[in-house]
């Protein structure tokens, strides 16, 4: 399901400070469980009430617990861990009875995943997906036993998904494009110079949405070149190779944009690996901005070797995933999408009391 920036009533702001933005969903579309009249191209809808009913039935069989399943798309990246930890927590808290399973980045590996979960009497299944068309077949399968479907970070492109909870990763690239055309304007005088895109795993909703974020808003500043699109594939060593390239390519490049912080670690080892590194502040420092806000991140922001990153918080991501199960279990409204805020952080906030506030996830997980 390809997120949708326009399915939101509105947008506030968290709060600002030297340098920080945050993007925040204070209204969010919501429908009810009995409505099903959410568009097919979202490809989320919410499912009928009758969903719920079978959850007596499954609580009983689990020893008066209510049985979940959850499909995560890998653990080999700290923003998945973190994903992982806000489910477990939230499960706990909620009383539910727990069923995961890891498909360590092989998509059809998670579909047979996902259905050997739909045969364990859950009475939700929760969904991260590797890849949001083959993930189809797994969210259809659902439909059919009436199970309703939680997608979480990425989305699906078919079937009903009663509801999706993901930052809005076209807000996202728009902010990192602004961004960089303010520190271009800041060192040249005005929006001009020459940009790297790194784009990230090819077939998710998180990369399509950032991307088109980020192409939309950086295409507004004519002068401003993106000199190089490549796929980092939200992966270090694919960005360490793809920049390694770029970098014999281009002698003059001015920012770089990694889709997540993987891929700006990727970049800022190629640009150290080709003598290219210069401080923050010097003529010839080449800018970058990633997301998600990993330890690699914060580290690399605290030392200079990057400028920026657009936060998430995974943990409270998932955990409020979790909460519209226990709301539509209780025959509660939830709604088809919503948004969790995302705040940039940078070398002048980023031991500040926003910043603390937002809560530095990285910080709390161990991969």
């Amino acid at each position: 399901m390809a997120w949708s920036s326009a399915r939101f009533d509105s947008w506030g702001t968290f709060g600002k400070s030297a340098g920080a933005l945050m993007l925040c969903a204070a209204a969010l579309t919501g429908c009810s469980k009995s409505d099903n009249s959410s568009s097919s191209g979202s490809g989320a809808s919410s499912a009928s009430a009758s969903e719920a009913a079978s959850a007596p039935a499954a609580a009983a069989a689990t020893g008066g617990k209510t049985k979940i399943g959850f499909s995560i798309a890998t653990l080999n990246n700290a923003f998945f861990v973190g994903l992982k930890a806000g489910v477990e927590r939230e499960a706990k808290t909620q009383g539910f009875d727990l069923a995961q399973t890891n498909a360590n980045g092989d998509a059809q590996q998670q579909v047979n995943d996902a259905i050997n979960l739909l045969s364990q009497g859950v009475i939700a299944l929760v969904l991260n997906p590797i890849d949001s068309k083959a993930i189809i077949p797994a969210v259809e399968k659902a439909n059919q036993m009436n199970i309703p479907v939680f997608t979480l970070d990425r989305g699906s492109d078919g079937g009903k998904v009663t509801s999706f909870v993901a930052s809005d990763n076209v807000a996202l690239g728009q902010t990192a494009a602004k961004w960089i055309a303010d520190q271009l304007k800041k060192r040249y005088g005005s929006e001009k110079g020459n940009v790297v895109d790194l784009i990230g795993l090819v077939g998710t909703t998180a990369a399509t949405d950032r991307e088109k974020g980020f192409s939309d808003e950086i295409a507004k500043y004519p002068d401003i070149k993106v000199v190089a699109r490549q796929e980092g594939g939200f992966d270090q060593e694919k960005s360490l190779n793809a920049m390694t390239n770029i970098l014999q390519k281009y002698p003059q490049i001015d920012a770089v944009f990694g889709a997540n912080d993987d891929n700006t670690v990727g970049a800022e080892k190629a640009i150290d690996n080709a003598g290219r590194y210069k401080p923050l502040g010097d003529k010839d420092h080449i800018m970058i901005i990633g997301a998600d806000g990993t330890t690699q991140a914060l580290s690399a922001i605290r030392s200079g070797k990057q400028d920026a990153t657009i936060s998430q918080n995974p943990i409270r991501m998932a955990a409020k995933s979790l909460q519209f199960i226990a709301d539509y279990n209780a025959k509660k409204d939830v709604p088809a999408n919503y948004a969790w805020p995302t705040m940039l952080i940078d070398k002048a906030n980023i031991d500040s009391d926003a910043v603390k506030q937002y809560g530095l996830w990285s910080e709390e997980v161990k991969q």
